[in-house]
């Protein structure tokens, strides 16, 4: 399975990437140096938005890729490794998950 990261930390990529191995993800990361992630996502499971460190606008573009694309799409305001742990853990991001949130 594959799950996307939109924000995040650089410095803790390889940290992210150890979380989501363990708990059976392949990650992709993306965290607001791009310009445009909707030709690049390809095929995810899960995306995972760390709203503390993505532009309002970056969010707004990612959760309609998501949306168009019908992937499940939580949205957590830490960027933590722990946080990251949660949501693949347990589908279950520790602040909100978008459905609930009405993300818009």
């Amino acid at each position: 399975m594959t799950a996307a990261i939109i924000g995040g930390m650089d410095r803790l990529q390889p940290h992210y990437q150890k979380t989501a191995k363990k708990a059976g993800y392949r990650l992709k990361m993306f965290t607001g140096t791009e310009n445009s992630i909707n030709g690049r996502l390809g095929k995810i499971d899960l995306m995972i938005i760390f709203t503390g460190k993505v532009s309002h606008s970056a969010r707004k573009i990612a959760v309609n890729a998501a949306r168009a694309e019908n992937i499940p799409l939580l949205m957590c305001h830490s960027c933590g490794v722990s946080s990251l742990k949660e949501c693949l853990e347990n589908n279950n991001c520790p602040v909100r998950q978008a459905g609930e949130a009405g993300a818009s």
